[in-house]
């Protein structure tokens, strides 16, 4: 009898990793909420997809830190588990032609860590560059290296830095949809920070995390005939000594 358990027991063990395979990118393309895809990019956005509204720093502020407007994602927004996805980057809605007033501009784009409540500024965790002020549509770019999102917050803000001095500081928003609060802004720091009444157009690149999507390794066909002959040689030898057990 505890033979037959264990014959039994090896087989689950050796076809069950065939069987085995959905990865947590399945899971986030059922589960991420999506909206109006007008805005023809980005994976988490609180946005309707038009853009109505631009949003300036008065001229030439992009080379100042303490200005600063951006997005504050919650992943419970998107049915998305921490641990599960990383950032691979953002796009960033470029629906004006500023070209007339010295567009396109580059800003920073900072990834920063929540820190009761608001973004860890001192402690960045990606940077990139963003080009907008040209009408073009819209400006995407991926980070050297995706993060993984593994807190239920994170914020992508466009900061000002030194490097842009003298440069000019715009975000796009729309206007026509509710203000979901996440959507914030300052240009005098974290002291004075509040929540926008727009929702501002910078949305987040997600994938599913190399680690979720780390499949149970499947047989090939040559491995699993070489199995099957392996359980039937077992099977019969199992048969075998029970006969033999039998008789004794």
């Amino acid at each position: 009898m505890i033979k037959n358990v264990l014959f039994f027991a090896l087989i689950v063990i050796l076809i069950a990793p065939v069987a085995w395979g959905t990865t947590a990118q399945n899971r986030l393309n059922e589960n991420t909420l999506r909206g109006d895809d007008a805005l023809a990019c980005g994976d988490l956005f609180y946005d309707d997809g038009v853009a109505e509204n631009t949003i300036f720093f008065g001229g030439g502020d992009a080379g100042r830190p303490d200005h600063f407007l951006g997005i504050r994602f919650e992943l419970a927004d998107f049915n998305i588990a921490p641990g599960t996805t990383e950032l691979t980057g953002f796009c960033v809605s470029n629906r004006f032609d500023l070209t007339a007033l010295g567009g396109p501009w580059p800003n920073e784009v900072f990834v920063y860590r929540d820190l009761n409540g608001l973004p860890d500024i001192d402690n960045p965790q990606r940077q990139a560059t963003m080009l907008t002020g040209d009408g073009t549509g819209f400006f995407e770019t991926n980070f050297d290296q995706p993060w993984l999102l593994d807190e239920p917050v994170f914020w992508l803000l466009v900061r000002g830095d030194p490097v842009n001095e003298g440069e000019d500081f715009n975000v796009e928003s729309d206007q026509s949809s509710e203000p979901t609060g996440n959507s914030w802004i300052t240009d005098r720091g974290l002291s004075l920070i509040f929540q926008t009444g727009q929702n501002l157009m910078l949305r987040a690149n997600i994938q599913a995390s190399l680690q979720s999507t780390k499949k149970v390794p499947s047989l090939s066909l040559p491995s699993l005939l070489l199995l099957c002959v392996l359980i039937i040689v077992l099977a019969a030898w199992v048969y075998r000594q029970s006969r033999l057990d039998v008789r004794g």
